[in-house]
Parts: C-alpha cells; structure tokens; sequence
C-alpha cells in the first residue's frame, strides 16, 4: 500500500477507464482536481470476424471517442472515470501516428462554406466512380458464368 501514492512515471499518454467500461486513450492536456483536458480521445473498439470458416478472430482497434465534430480537445469529468493507467510504449507509438494524422486532417480542413460543399461533391464523384467500377466487374463476372452455365441443371 505504501507504493500506491508513487507516480511511475510523467507520460501523459493515459488509458482512462470510463464507468460505461469504455476504454479511451488520450493525451492529458492538464489534470484538475474535478477533471482532465485530453486531446485526441479514442475509443478502444473489437470487432469479431470470421476469418475461416468456423474460426472467429477478434480484431483490436482504435476510433474517435466523440464523432461529429472537428474538435481535438475535450474535458473529461473524473465523476465518469473508474480508474486511469500509462499506456504501455507500444501501444504510445500506435497513438501517436493515428492522433497526428486526425490533428494534422483538422488543420488542414476547408474553413469556407462554399470549400466543404465542393469537398463533399468531389468525395460524392469519386465513390459514384467507385461504384461504377464495380458494378461493371460484377456483371463481367455475371456474364462469365453466365456463358458456361449447363442449362440442363436445374437448382432449388
């Protein structure tokens, strides 16, 4: 017990354990003594997939604790928190790319209203060509199987 009043070490990349069990890692800004400034708050999120048939893996990942917004800064209220912990150095570097990259797409954001519709128009011209181009692909495919189907089978 005489130990648990020791700071182990000054990194302010921290895990916070949220009473709702989510797990977020940030960046402290400043602690108080009621709440803390964080920056580039994320989400610990799993996802189960089937890798093989019959063989579900279970894939790790990070995203944004709060969408719909721009903001890289929030407050976190101690009220809401079980606990906190230092992030491991691995799992610090992970973070780091994924914050500096989030930081570095909000300053580089169009501020002008007239630049964001244009965005949002250009992001719409790409995924429309996108779709085209695999809709094509499929129905080459379609016609593929279609010119070597056996019409004297009949499926049900």
């Amino acid at each position: 017990m005489e130990y648990a009043d020791i700071e182990t070490t000054d990194s302010p990349y921290r895990v916070l354990k949220m009473i709702n069990g989510e797990d977020v890692l940030c960046k402290v800004l400043q602690e108080y003594s009621d709440a803390f400034v964080v920056e580039v708050p994320m989400v610990v999120t799993k996802t189960k997939v089937y890798d093989k048939p019959n063989h579900l893996v279970e894939h790790t990942g990070l995203q944004k604790w709060m969408n719909f917004t721009n903001d890289v800064k929030f407050i976190i209220s101690k009220e809401k928190l079980l606990g906190t912990a230092t992030l491991s150095h691995e799992v610090t570097l992970y973070y780091k790319m994924l914050a500096n990259r989030i930081i570095e797409e909000h300053t580089n954001e169009p501020i002008d209203d007239d630049e964001v519709l244009m965005k949002i128009k250009d992001n719409m011209d790409r995924l429309a060509e996108l779709i085209e181009d695999k809709d094509d692909d499929e129905e080459s495919e379609y016609e593929y199987e279609y010119e070597y189907k056996d019409e004297k089978k009949i499926l049900h």
